[in-house]
Formats: C-alpha cells, structure tokens, sequence
C-alpha cells in the first residue's frame, strides 16, 4: 500500500513539475502583430491553419490568406463560388480533402478552394461530380482522415469511399469522425454521439453527454472536436458560455472538464497539452494533471499587452504559436523565448548591472584613431573594434577583418567580450552579435537585433562584460541587456528542419500567376507553390525565382544551399544567407534566384534550407526549368528539312533525268535538223548551178507568199547557205550555225523546222534577184545580159520575176537606185 501511494506521490510530482515547466514557458511568451498594414487581408481572422508544406493559411471575411514568412497573399471568392447548403446555420468552418481541396461553409453557404491553382472554384458541383457525389448536399463534414462526408435528408454518404450510414431524422448532425478505421462517430447537437459500424453500416450505440434537457438545450449553438489518443475533446458553447467535454471511446464515458462565462472557438492538441481558443485570451488543458491554466492577457512586443478575442489557434512546424483574433489580426509568438533580457537604465536591476559594469578594470592598452575597443581572449587573440568592423589579429601577427559581408548588420563595433564557451559576443552601433569558434578559427557570425529583443539602439564602448556565472551585460544608450549563452537556446534549434518553398516567379519582369500569358504563352497550370517543373520559350529566358524558407523563428538566420545545374556560377553548391550573399537572401529570409539570358537547355534547380551554414537534415528540393529551342532549331524543323532535303533531291534527281532524256532528244532532233540544212544547201548549191526557167506557172502567189518567218528563214539561209558550202568538208554543229545567223537556239530552230522541209526554188530566185539587183546598181550591162549571167531562162523571166520581188521593173530599178 505504501509503494502505491508513493508512485502515486511520484507520478503527481512528476505531472506539477511539467506543469510549471509548460507554464513557465507560456509566461515568456511575447507575441508580435501582424494585421492588414503587413498585408493581411482584413483583421478579423477566422481561422488559422498550418498545411502540410508549412505555410499558414487564414481565412478573414471574405478572404483565403497564404503566409510565406513574409509575405500575405490572398484569394477572393466571386459570387457564383458559394454554393447553397439547406442545413447548415452554423459558424464558419474550414476543412481539408485528400483532393487539394480546401471547404468551407458558414450560414447556409459553401465554398471550395482549388489549392493547386490556389482559386476559389466557379462551380461547385463539378468537384461534386468528379468525387461520384450528386449535387444537391445538405451539409457536408470531414473526418480526421480528410474523408468528405455529405448528407442529404437523413443519408451520409461517402460515393468514393462506397458507404452509406443512415442517421436519425431530427438530430442535429454537427461532426463526423472516423476512429481506427472500424467506428464512425457521429456527434449532434443535443451532446449525443452515435456509434456505427464503418465496415457493417449498422448503428451500434449512443452516448449523451447531457443528462438533462436543460443542458442539452443551451449547448447546441456550437461543437469544436479533436482527437486525441483513444479521447474526443470537444467545447460546446451556449449564447454566453462555454463547456469542455471528454468523451472516452473504450469507457463510453462523457465527462466534464472545464466551464467559462464566454464562449471557447476552437481546440488544438499539443503533445499532451490543449490549447483552447476563447473570447478572452486562451486556455492550456494538460491532460496528464487534467488542470487548466488560462491566459487571459497576452505580452506583446515592446511592452504592450491585450486581452484578445481568439477565433482560432494553431501551431507551425517549429513549434511557434498562431492566435487568430476577432479584431486584432493575427498573433504570433515564438516556439523559444528570446535568450535577451531588457532592462531600462531605471530599473533597479539595470542599476546594479550597470553598478558592476563601473566597477570594471579599465584597459591600459592605448587605442588607435581607428579603434574604438580592444579586447584579449583566453586564447591570446586580439580583437579591435573599429568604425569599420572587427578587426582579429593572430598571435603570428595574421589579420582578419570582419564586416556587413560576414555577417554583421552594422560595422561600428563598440564592445567585446568571451563568454565561458570561448565564443565571441560584440555589440555595435546596432544589434549583438555572436562569433562561433570552431576548431580554432571563426566559424561564422549570427546577428541578433530588434526582433531578439534587442534594444534598437546604439551600444556604449566598452560596456560589456561577463559575470561569474555566465551572464553576459552590454549597456545601449537607455538599457541593459543581459543574457546567459550557457542557458542560449540557439543550438536548440538545430532540432527544427526548414522546407524551402517557391513562392514568387518571375518571367521577363511579370509575376506568373496561373493563366498569366508571356510572349502568348501560358507558363502556369497551377499555383507557383505547387509546381516544380516550368516550360518556357527561347525569349521568355529571363527568369526571377523567390523562395522561402518558412523560417518564422527567425527569419534572418535562414542559410540556403544552392546549385542550379546548367547555369554558370552556380553549377556548383553555394551557401548563401543574408550576410553572404551579395543581397539575394534578404532579411525576411528569402532567396531572389536571379536566372537571365538562359540559353534553350534543361536546368536542374536544387534548395536546401536550414538554421546552420554547414547543417543540411534535408535532402534538396528540386525544380526543373525547360527552356524550349525556338521553332527553327527544334528537332520538328530538323525533321522537316531533312524530309525537304531528299523531296529536293528526288525532284531534282526525275528533272535531271527527264532534262537528260530531253537533252538527248534535243540533239537527236538537232542532228536530224543539220542533216537537212545540210541537205538544203547542197540542193541550194546545185540549183545554183541551173538555169532558172519558169515552172507550170510562176505568179505572183508563188513568189510574194512570203510571211515574216519565211523572210526571216530566207534571211538564216542566205547566210548559212554560204557558209555550210563553204565549210562542207568540216563537221559543223548546231551551236556554230547559230553564231553564223547571231540568233539563239530556239529562235534559229523554230524556223529552220517550219521551213527547211520546203522547196529552195524560191530562196535561189532570190538570191538570183538579189545579185540582179546589184548589178543594176552598180553596173550598166544590159538586161539581157543580166539575166543570162544570173542564169535565168529568158529575159522575160527574169524581168517578171523581178517585178514580182521589188514591185518595178529592172529599168526603173537601176533609174531609182543607179550609182
């Protein structure tokens, strides 16, 4: 008996310890504002959530708000996005599918969110139909499984899941949940649960957790449920107060566990703690002591504080809390509380540091005009403060001077001094900052300043020092700020993993949004937090990308490893962070990537982030930019030239062969053509030699049937004739006939064939004529004798034949052309 009441002594000692250790850490909380002057969509927030990359999503009136670390973006929703819902009267509520689907309802209406484009959807139903559901809905639920459940008349139905589960028909549904796969629990309004059979469908049991009317009337106005181990946790408000309801599954037990004057909104488990959001401040349940603790002010920065009106609370991924208010936007308060203590220089405490800090020795070692403090370590290293940053010298006489470049936010340094780790601690004109000594040499610098706790305000030389147990003092104009590096809690960080996410992304100067066109091409089918591979044309090269590392503990200690493989001068890993970086990490802890005049290629993209410059507990985050060749070098047009290559080589391939078939064609004709020219003027030639006598009858038809072509072929033969007689015994050829007459081939061919086949009768009259018509000219021989020596048969003949070719007679000829 005595053993068990001695554990019993133990275990309730073990519970108040944990219970002061978690109060205590609640006292130290400090919480910063951030409202619609930081972006926020409007300062009544309604619910916060942390999803599941680490973003913390809000909904405000109206609005679906995204917080990256550092900036709000929001979402509106457009009047054809409610859809109606018969049966819900309630507050607003918020769930999450296994779709990417965020839905919301409140006062008969619900929404649907597209939460890979990050837009409200126009038409509901279509997510309806596209999960097997018909449209019509009369309310609608999800499990802790992110299961939808919709109900109409007195069905709840799953259409994916293949269940249905009748309800009883004047209940109130208000929750649904599934436990361990086997029971769904349906919660009322009346404070019943009704326990079904999930694989069976059939109804088991129900449960009251109102014994009478009275209570079971006044706590329908509102039920907020959550899970924990084998135990539903669950608020129901009345118009004014508020009760905390545990409901054991394997005891079928409801018991009441806590009851305000004002109304709770909403339960968030925490290890075995449950933070409870209420009208005035919030509530700790721990369930191992099953005692409470009520917050109802809350600290705020600089001093201030507030007894807020909490709609909803939710943690992050590092642990830090977030209270989403009625009126005072959205609250947040660190996982650790600053390791910096602040005193003004009237407090009583700030006295007696300030007391000891007189009471130091002064150093007797002479200052440079560029020094403003000396300080010599338990190593033997001198550090200077100068106007221009800290200055370590070595005691081989080696230098090193550290400045913004390294890590300091201000490079007047003012004070020094070594804490009981051998680290270094200087403080300047602004902000204290931390130099790491590892394996005897710096390892690396981290700055504290205004959002530590810090006094935003220049530090006095030389006041800094250690005590005897740690505690470290530095004295600013108008405080003391005192800390322990034994008990810092900065190492303790090296537990928390930062996921990098993309978060912006620029595309030659344009934010791309899903559905923004550049250069007419659209770049995104879904929100830039979503995606992870980017295809983009020859001239759309200039890209800008914006990641975040979700650091909300501090932001400006947020380290980046970066590669992006394919770009030059960072195809290999760089760790970059605010101070190193040449400004692509700001003070808010994002990465700006600047990516230009990218050459068409693929670029593989890797992040890390992390709390330390050399602790990396992630594997990198990956994304890929395709940049596509334009059209005239892509492998398309490469296949399409080289088809037009061997099209022209086939066509020039059958022209060459029909040209060649032509060609021989050609000569063939040509040669047959010589033949006969030579033919002709072989029979020209030994016409020549005959005496010219009339034929049947020789008239004026025969001899003036002349068109052009036959004045033009009597015109080619009385050269070529000539000429062919008097090179007969060489082998001429067509090309040399055609420099004889100066015409081309086609011209001197076309009347060569249309003529060559005809009499040379006519040609040797004229050629007759023609040294007729010379000799009249140019001689006084008598007609007789002309026409005997141009070898015509008779006078008459010949002067016929004249008249009819110049239209006179040789007299009158010789009279009109005589010399």
């Amino acid at each position: 008996m005595t053993k068990k009441l001695l554990s019993k002594f133990l275990l309730a000692l073990l519970m108040l310890v944990v219970s002061i250790s978690i109060y205590a850490g609640e006292e130290a909380r400090v919480f910063i504002v951030y409202d619609a002057s930081n972006g926020l969509a409007d300062n009544s927030v309604q619910i916060a959530r942390c999803t599941k990359s680490g973003r913390v999503l809000l909904s405000t009136i109206g609005h679906i708000n995204f917080f990256d670390g550092a900036n709000f973006t929001h979402i509106n929703p457009k009047d054809k996005s409610a859809r109606a819902l018969s049966k819900y009267k309630g507050d607003y509520q918020l769930f999450f599918d296994k779709y990417h689907h965020l839905w919301s309802k409140k006062q008969g209406k619900m929404t649907c969110v597209d939460l890979l484009t990050e837009r409200f959807v126009d038409n509901v139903d279509s997510v309806l139909v596209a999960m097997h559901e018909k449209a019509h809905v009369d309310d609608f639920f999800a499990d802790g499984e992110c299961n939808m459940w919709f109900l109409r008349g007195n069905c709840l139905s799953n259409a994916i899941l293949k269940k249905k589960f009748q309800i009883r028909a004047k209940a109130t549904l208000q929750d649904v949940d599934l436990y361990d796969n086997r029971l769904l629990m349906l919660f009322h309004a009346d404070g019943s649960v009704a326990v079904y059979d999930y694989t069976t469908s059939r109804f088991l049991y129900r449960d009251e957790a109102f014994t009478n009317v009275e209570d079971r009337q006044k706590y329908m106005k509102s039920g907020i449920l959550c899970l924990v181990g084998h135990q539903y946790f669950q608020i129901r408000n009345s118009e004014h107060s508020a009760v905390l309801m545990r409901y054991d599954i394997q005891k079928r037990h409801w018991v009441r566990l806590m009851e305000t004057p004002f109304q709770m909104n909403d339960l968030y488990p925490m290890g075995n703690d449950i933070y409870i959001a209420s009208e005035r401040g919030y509530f700790i349940y721990n369930i191992l002591t099953e005692q409470s603790r009520h917050y109802e002010q809350i600290k705020l920065s600089k001093g201030r504080t507030m007894i807020p009106n909490i709609n909803s609370l939710t943690f992050d991924r590092q642990g830090g809390l977030w209270l989403g208010t009625v009126h005072r936007g959205l609250l947040y308060s660190k996982a650790f509380p600053s390791p910096f203590k602040t005193y003004s220089n009237n407090d009583p405490q700030a006295q007696t540091y300030i007391k000891k800090l007189d009471q130091m020795p002064k150093s007797e070692t002479s200052l440079s005009y560029r020094e403003i403090c000396t300080y010599r370590d338990s190593r033997g290293w001198k550090w200077s403060g100068t106007y221009n940053g800290l200055v370590l010298e070595l005691p081989d006489g080696k230098k090193q001077v550290f400045t913004r470049k390294d890590g300091f936010l201000n490079e007047v340094i003012r004070s020094i001094v070594e804490d009981d780790n051998h680290d270094i601690w200087v403080a300047g004109s602004y902000a204290i900052t931390h130099i790491y000594i590892r394996d005897n040499k710096v390892a690396h610098l981290e700055p504290y300043h205004n959002q530590d706790d810090v006094p935003n305000e220049m530090f006095l030389n030389n006041r800094a020092m250690k005590l005897n147990d740690g505690t470290i003092v530095m004295q600013s104009i108008d405080h003391v700020t005192v800390f322990n590096p034994a008990s810092f809690q900065g190492e303790r960080f090296g537990s928390i993993v930062l996921w990098p996410k993309l978060v912006r992304l620029m595309v030659n100067g344009i934010v791309v949004e899903p559905g923004t066109k550049v250069n007419g091409r659209e770049i995104l089918d879904r929100s830039v937090t979503r995606s992870y591979e980017f295809h983009v044309n020859y001239n759309q090269n200039s890209l800008a990308l914006t990641f975040s590392g979700l650091n909300y503990l501090r932001p400006i200690q947020t380290y980046y490893r970066v590669r992006v493989k394919g770009l030059q001068g960072f195809d290999q890993w760089r760790v970059l962070s605010y101070a190193k970086s040449g400004g692509l990490v700001d003070r808010s802890g994002l990465l700006h990537l600047p990516m230009l005049g990218l050459q068409p290629d693929k670029y593989v993209i890797e992040v890390q982030a992390s709390l330390w410059p050399n602790t990396w507990p992630q594997e990198p985050f990956t994304w890929i930019v395709y940049v596509d060749q334009p059209w005239w070098r892509s492998t398309g047009i490469y296949v399409l030239l080289i088809i037009l290559f061997f099209v022209c080589v086939a066509i020039n391939f059958f022209l060459f062969v029909r040209n060649t078939r032509m060609r021989m064609v050609c000569l063939n004709e040509e040669e047959n053509l010589m033949r006969r020219v030579r033919n002709y003027a072989e029979l020209c030639g030994q016409l020549r030699k005959e005496v010219l006598a009339p034929q049947n009858k020789v008239d004026d038809t025969e001899i003036r049937n002349n068109t052009v072509t036959s004045e033009k072929f009597k015109e080619v033969m009385l050269k070529l004739v000539p000429y062919i007689i008097e090179h007969h015994h060489d082998k001429l050829t067509y090309h040399q006939l055609t420099v004889c007459v100066g015409m081309s081939h086609g011209m001197l061919y076309e009347i060569l064939a249309n003529h060559i086949d005809g009499s040379p009768r006519m040609l040797i009259i004229n050629l007759r004529l023609q040294e007729a018509s010379e000799l009249l000219r140019t001689t006084l021989t008598p007609i007789e004798e002309i026409a005997n020596e141009c070898a015509f048969v008779s006078p008459n003949f010949f002067i016929s034949s004249f008249y009819h070719q110049y239209r006179m007679t040789p007299q009158d000829y010789r009279k009109a052309n005589a010399l």
